[in-house]
Parts: C-alpha cells; structure tokens; sequence
C-alpha cells in the first residue's frame, strides 16, 4: 500500500495558474468519479483552496504514476504545461507536510485560521463521494487533530492572519471608517469579511440570492440587497469586496464601466477571480487580489511557533505511523 500526493500551490504558481486548478461541486464530484475508475487507486482526497489544490491517493503496491497527472487528467488539463509547478510527497514527509498546511503554516497569510476548516471540509467531501478509504481517513484525522491541539496551545502572533483581518488593515490604511463597502457572496469569507469590517465602523452591504424571503444568515449590522442590484448598489460605494465561490466573473468591464460613479478600492478573494482583471486599468481604481493582499504582510520570524508546532506533530506522526503498521499488518494477514 502507497499513500502519496501531489499539489500546485502559490509558491511555486502564480493566480492564473492555479484558477485553473479551482474545483467547483460538479466538478469535484466528476473528478472523483474519473479518480476512482483506476483499479490501482483506494483512495482519494482532493483539497481545493484559493492558495493551493492538491490530490491525496491511497494506492494498490506497485502504483508509480504521477498523482499530478492524474489530477490533470480527471480536470481535463494537459499535464505537460504543469511538469515544473507542482510537488510530489510520500511517506513521513506527507505527513507532516499536512500537518503543517492544517496548522496554517503553508498558507500565504501565515497562521491564518480558515485552512483548518477546509482541510475538515476535504474530507467530508471525500465521504461523500464514497472515495475517502480507512488509510486517508486515518491520516486526515491525525492531522486535524495535530493542527487543532496546535491552534489551542500555541500562540499564533501574527496580526490580522485572518482574510479578513488582512482585508480590514488594507481598508484602515486607504479608506479609514465609516466608508461604505459593498461585499459580494454570503459563504463563509464573505460573511467573515463583512462582520470583521462592520465591527470596525465600516457600512457595509452584502449581497444575497434569496432576498425576498429574507435570504441567508449575514452578520449583525450588515445591510443587505439582491445580488440582482450589485451594480446599482456600487454606484454607492468607496469600496467593493467580491468573495465567492462562483466560476464566472460577478463584476464585468462593460457593467462597471457604465456606472455613473464607481468604487476605487476593489478587493477579489475569490479564486477564479470575480472581478474582470481589466477593470484594475480604470484611472484611480486599485484593484487588489488575494494574491497582492496577502504579500502586503509584515514578515515575522516563526521559528519560535514553528519549533511548538512540530513537537505536537510528532506525536502525532508516531501515532499514525504505528496504527499504519498494525493496519498493513492486519491486510496482509
């Protein structure tokens, strides 16, 4: 039995690479789909986030393949172009390398705490589809539970590690409260956004879907409008936020061009991008993306924090590692 990985990630491929990579429902689920079709294969998690999208099998002995060019495969891309700008990991290395990625450490924004709830959210994913098998359950929970003791036990110093605080520091420092922002996309980061600016002082308006029935949960002090009137609604804004999970652009060129007044501060957290790149060439518009927004961070020396996190990881390394070989043991038998 093999358990190996590959991923593309932002430090080795830039946004327009990785959109690329983005795993919508549908397409996850044909993905898995296509994934489990090879008999070679047990198992498999695909973990999909705006900073990376990795594909972690469980394999029969004697699978060699690339898991990368699987990946590929199964999203209909070339592996040819992508040879040089993904890691393969295996064995302890795997590990710990998930470990580290659910503990926040991998991430572009150090520390930031919603990587965790998407490793949990790749896992259930995998249930779900039936693809999931004990091996990967096993490793993923280990490294849930690393990365959880991790985040109670350690102090994570970095200011603002969250997208949204790096979003409310980015505003504090060019539009100081109570600028009106429009937030577009109710999931998690847009309601995460909203709440943290409106909390500051900021007015701020979310769009949702199902407005006439009073629509989705949105944050204390937040206003709302049918995502139908996002265009009028920018008409009235110094800044505009626009987070979903959405594969088509929600802010266009020719849309935006037309309005009689436009916000000059636009941030895009999504990954694919939702705000038409080109509009960042408008005169006296800065157009931001999750890429930029995460390298304007201060750079802090985490060795300290780094050395705490690797001591609770390798308690969990020696346990993984020896249910593994009671595991391999009882399969054998």
């Amino acid at each position: 039995m093999k358990i190996i990985m590959a991923g593309i990630d932002h430090t080795i491929a830039g946004l327009a690479t990785r959109e690329k990579f983005i795993l919508t429902g549908t397409m996850e689920e044909m993905a898995y789909r296509e994934i489990l079709r090879d008999p070679r294969i047990r198992g498999a998690v695909l973990l999909c986030t705006c900073n990376r999208t990795e594909i972690y099998l469980s394999c029969r002995d004697g699978f060699d393949e690339n898991p990368f060019r699987i990946l590929c495969r199964a999203l209909g891309q070339e592996f040819a172009p992508y040879e040089g700008v993904h890691k393969v990991r295996s064995g302890e290395a795997l590990f710990w390398h998930l470990c580290r990625l659910a503990c926040g450490t991998k991430s572009r924004i150090w520390g930031e705490d919603q990587i965790l709830a998407q490793v949990k959210q790749a896992l259930e994913s995998a249930r779900r589809n039936r693809a999931a098998d004990s091996v990967l359950e096993v490793l993923f929970r280990n490294a849930i539970t690393a990365a959880k003791q991790s985040k109670s036990l350690v102090r994570f110093t970095s200011a603002g590690r969250s997208v949204a605080g790096r979003t409310l520091a980015l505003l504090q420092e060019k539009y100081p409260a109570p600028a009106h922002v429009l937030v577009i996309g109710n999931g998690e980061v847009g309601k995460m956004v909203a709440g943290t600016l409106a909390g500051a002082g900021y007015q701020v308006t979310m769009t949702v879907r199902s407005y006439r029935h009073g629509g989705p949960d949105i944050p204390d002090g937040v206003d709302r409008v049918p995502y139908s009137d996002r265009y009028r609604e920018m008409g009235k804004c110094e800044v505009l936020i626009s987070a979903t999970s959405s594969p088509h652009l929600t802010v266009e060129r020719d849309a935006f061009s037309e309005l009689p007044r436009i916000p000059v501060l636009l941030v895009d957290l999504a990954v694919p991008r939702d705000i038409d790149p080109a509009i960042g060439a408008f005169p006296g518009v800065t157009l931001v993306d999750i890429d930029t927004l995460a390298g304007e961070q201060v750079r802090e020396d985490h060795s300290r924090q780094l050395e705490e996190i690797d001591g609770i990881i390798a308690k969990y390394s020696r346990r993984y590692l020896s249910w593994r070989i009671r595991y391999e043991e009882l399969v054998e038998a």
